[in-house]
């Protein structure tokens, strides 16, 4: 009898320490408050113009949603967040990823509405399982170069565009 209450107390404990250790948090202040223990972050529709940077001190985050928002671009510092796997910034104002991103270990990037129409090179390294660029008029070329360089990727976008000249399609 006494083994299993011991147990179960250990057992509690094991499952608060693993809840508290993946926490989400839908306000920056909130995730800063609880630094080492934020997996999540969601900053969703809060009128960001720019990136804060306040989130590198995530140093556990794995999945940071800023989609609707007003951000230009992403710094280059983000690659310290070393367990960083999933970006949502769709819906934003970003016309290129710094290529220093190319280094993490995201798997999911959501880019719908933004207006990135080409990566550079160093991304061929990436191992994305999912990119997401609907909402972006992208010509034929264009998308052609995205899927050679993801080319095990699950690419969601829209069909290409007769945005360029004609020859470029």
């Amino acid at each position: 009898m006494r083994k299993k209450f011991f147990l179960s107390i250990i057992l509690s404990c094991c499952l608060s320490i693993c809840y508290s250790q993946s926490l989400t948090c839908y306000s920056l202040e909130e995730a800063l408050e609880n630094k080492d223990s934020v997996a999540t972050l969601i900053l969703k529709k809060k009128k960001l113009k720019e990136f804060p940077m306040e989130i590198l001190d995530l140093k556990n985050l794995q999945r940071l949603d800023i989609s609707r928002n007003y951000i230009k671009e992403l710094p280059k510092e983000i690659v310290s967040l070393q367990h960083l796997h999933y970006i949502n910034a769709a819906q934003n104002l970003l016309s290129f990823l710094p290529k220093e991103m190319a280094q993490m270990q995201i798997d999911t990037l959501i880019l719908w509405d933004n207006m990135i129409r080409e990566f550079d090179e160093d991304f061929k390294n990436l191992n994305l399982k999912y990119l997401d660029l609907r909402a972006i008029q992208m010509t034929r070329k264009e998308q052609k170069a995205i899927k050679s360089l993801f080319p095990k990727t699950r690419i969601r976008k829209d069909h290409p565009c007769n945005c360029g000249s004609r020859k470029e399609n």
